[in-house]
């Protein structure tokens, strides 16, 4: 039985209690994300997370698939999946009542260094993943500088121009940009597992404990570039990088200006995603390099 006031429909239902072995009780509706979710409490009292596609363009499938390799092959933290499929996920409800802050960078800065631990002879992934609903590229390669250029750079800025949210003039000056980036990038020691869309969202936390990591977009990639965020997202403080820094160096020159370079993909997919309010940071980071 569910709630009148914002029932699941009669064939999500059925996944839910089919994949959970419980009767559906209630839903209500979770704020925020790429897709529509839901708080659904089950017959016996326990609770779970259902995610519907917004669109035609999602896949769910994938995202189930990044949390099942990621519980498989690592110890990040991770809700216990009961479902995936295109157009639906149910997995574990995970009790928070934060997100990061003092008290739980430390323990997030471990958990993403242990991760960092897991390495690849490859650049990319088997499959491509999705951040913020959109698919993101992951063909194998061996070296990450042209992987960043073409794979995250290029192609995020393609897909804000194509959805006309990017002007003409930022694409000519993106990709006058990107003939430059090996000046500025360099190459790290080896591949590392990245969870791919770390934010004040995707950590979930309970009395400044983390009690799992969400909303994975794994590939192997420069561990640096775990830590790209537009700037109305970031809840990463001095506390997480010297904790980080402690367990795993930062390479030279990542502060002063390649997380500004790297921060242009979470910037660009959020031009694609919201319209413009990325735009002036765009154009301070692409002015900063005089372009």
């Amino acid at each position: 039985m569910q709630v009148e006031n914002n029932p699941l429909s009669d064939q999500i239902t059925r996944i839910v209690e089919q994949s959970t072995g419980k009767m559906v009780v209630s839903a209500a509706t979770l704020a925020g994300g790429a897709a529509d979710a839901k708080h659904v409490v089950l017959s016996d009292g326990s609770q779970v997370v259902v995610k519907l596609s917004k669109d035609s363009s999602g896949d769910l499938a994938i995202e189930g698939a990044t949390m099942e390799y990621l519980k498989q092959h690592t110890q990040l933290p991770m809700p216990d999946l009961f479902y995936s499929g295109q157009d639906a996920l149910v997995h574990e409800y995970i009790v928070a009542d934060g997100t990061l802050s003092v008290d739980s960078e430390p323990e997030a800065a471990q958990h993403l260094a242990k991760l960092h631990s897991i390495s690849s002879d490859t650049f990319g992934f088997d499959y491509d993943t999705l951040r913020g609903g959109v698919r993101q590229p992951n063909p194998k390669t061996l070296k990450w500088v042209p992987f960043f250029t073409e794979n995250r750079l290029l192609y995020m800025a393609r897909q804000a121009l194509d959805c006309g949210r990017l002007p003409t003039d930022f694409m000519t000056r993106i990709e006058k940009f990107a003939q430059k980036t090996e000046a500025y990038l360099d190459e790290p020691s080896k591949p590392a597992l990245l969870h791919g869309d770390i934010s004040s969202t995707s950590v979930l936390c309970h009395h400044g404990k983390i009690k799992a990591f969400v909303d994975p977009a794994i590939y192997f990639g420069d561990p640096e570039f775990e830590f790209v965020f537009a700037s109305e997202r970031s809840s990463l403080s001095k506390v997480f990088f010297d904790t980080y820094n402690e367990l795993r160096p930062f390479r030279p020159g990542f502060f002063e200006y390649r997380q500004n370079i790297y921060n242009l993909y979470p910037m660009l997919l959020n031009v694609k995603l919201f319209g413009s309010a990325c735009l002036p940071q765009i154009n301070e980071v692409l002015s900063r390099f005089g372009f």
